[in-house]
């Protein structure tokens, strides 16, 4: 995986105007459109249309985490600096910033609880019973993975909310073609946590 993040296509060719109408009739339907669909509809632009990327129920779930003020104020810009992005993977930066963008445009406040994580941390955290890898095998040791909360409601958001912020990073990260994995796909459920997939092959040293 090189550092290029995003494709610079344009979007105009068949391929991605039938992509497009195929999006149109997942939202006319009241239904979500599949992420690999809507970075077909839309290599070239980001953020992606609300239009597009939010349907059906989800649009509740939406105007319930959405706080356009909020991200014109001073807390929400202090929140942005608050994790060290010290020793983080450049391409997980990359979909971190576009995630961000695409919230933004959504009015959604978010912001990165933590980037890089110390084996104690990490090991605190596994005696809570938030993680199940143990000091050294986390992906946060080595900066290939985030916790991305809600700037107002923290980690306390519904299956539903969650769901909606999932489609949304992962709608970004096909659409750069990233690869990234998603906690709340898991077994473990971990919904604010997002991470390199196959971190463990660009860190050699990971224990």
């Amino acid at each position: 995986m090189g550092d290029a993040v995003f494709d610079d296509g344009k979007g105009g060719g068949l391929r991605a105007s039938a992509a497009r109408a195929a999006v149109d009739n997942y939202v006319a339907r009241g239904m979500q459109p599949p992420a690999d669909l809507l970075a077909l509809a839309f290599p070239d632009q980001l953020p992606i249309p609300e239009t597009a990327i939010v349907a059906g129920g989800y649009r509740e779930a939406l105007n319930s985490v959405r706080d356009r003020a909020y991200l014109m104020g001073e807390r929400y810009a202090a929140q942005q600096m608050r994790a060290d992005r010290d020793g983080v993977n450049t391409q997980l930066l990359g979909f971190y910033d576009a995630f961000q963008r695409q919230l933004r445009a959504l009015g959604v406040p978010m912001f990165a609880a933590e980037f890089v994580r110390s084996k104690d941390r990490q090991d605190e955290l596994l005696a809570l019973g938030t993680t199940k890898a143990v000091g050294g095998k986390s992906p946060h040791q080595y900066g290939m993975a985030f916790d991305l909360v809600h700037s107002k409601l923290g980690w306390d958001l519904s299956r539903q909310q969650w769901t909606l912020i999932g489609h949304i990073g992962k709608s970004v990260a096909a659409r750069g073609r990233m690869k990234i994995d998603w906690g709340g796909d898991w077994e473990f459920y971990d919904p604010a946590h997002w991470q390199v997939r196959g971190w463990r092959l660009l860190v050699p040293n990971a224990a």
